[in-house]
């Protein structure tokens, strides 16, 4: 086998395993309780990539880290869940009726819905990279989303890319998940370096 050989295979094998993690994920998250440990699940197996490659595994690598941050991430979940239902609530009751200091309330409105996203996308960050608990993690999830604003932005940016991307090639469906939680971890990772003394 040539050297062009080895470098096709290779490159079919690490496609594989993006396909393969990114079934995983989609079939964890059918249930829509288990998202947040599907997600979190994810990130940790993205999280081992970056530092031994693919051949860390896939199947038995998620299910492990499933099992393993189940209850803090199911929990997060659940909060996250009910701020959600809050926020569209709220939102909804703001569109219908009118009273005096709507403007500032709805203002008021949408920085915390703002926050509610900037969040999102960090609690996985943090949930996988350190051992923290359940309200550290909201804490360091809040830090980071407001004190490096940049970085979230070009995480925003990704997301907002690899949907529309997907949406003009669905085909990309096939890795998604998968290919959106490297890239963001990625980045991350970068943040993670400048970042590691000031969280507690």
């Amino acid at each position: 086998m040539n050297k062009s050989e080895n470098i096709f295979f290779r490159i079919l094998d690490i496609f594989a395993h993006f396909v393969l993690l990114n079934t995983l994920w989609i079939i964890c998250c059918v249930p829509i309780i288990t998202i947040f440990p599907a997600t979190t699940a994810l990130f940790g197996v993205v999280r081992k990539w970056h530092t031994n490659g693919t051949d860390a595994g896939s199947i038995r690598l998620f299910f492990s880290l499933f099992r393993e941050n189940f209850k803090k991430s199911f929990f997060i979940g659940v909060l996250w869940i009910v701020a959600g239902f809050i926020l569209f609530v709220d939102w909804s009751i703001l569109l219908q009726v009118e009273f005096t200091g709507k403007l500032g309330v709805f203002t008021l409105l949408i920085f915390s819905i703002i926050l509610f996203i900037f969040m999102t996308i960090y609690v996985f960050f943090v949930l996988v990279h350190y051992e923290l608990s359940i309200l550290q993690t909201l804490k360091n999830a809040l830090f980071l989303s407001l004190g490096y604003f940049f970085h979230t932005l070009l995480l925003l940016v990704t997301i907002v890319v690899a949907i529309t991307v997907t949406y003009f090639a669905p085909v990309f469906l096939m890795i998604f998940g998968s290919i959106l939680a490297f890239t963001m971890y990625f980045i991350f990772q970068k943040l993670s370096i400048k970042v590691q003394q000031k969280l507690v």
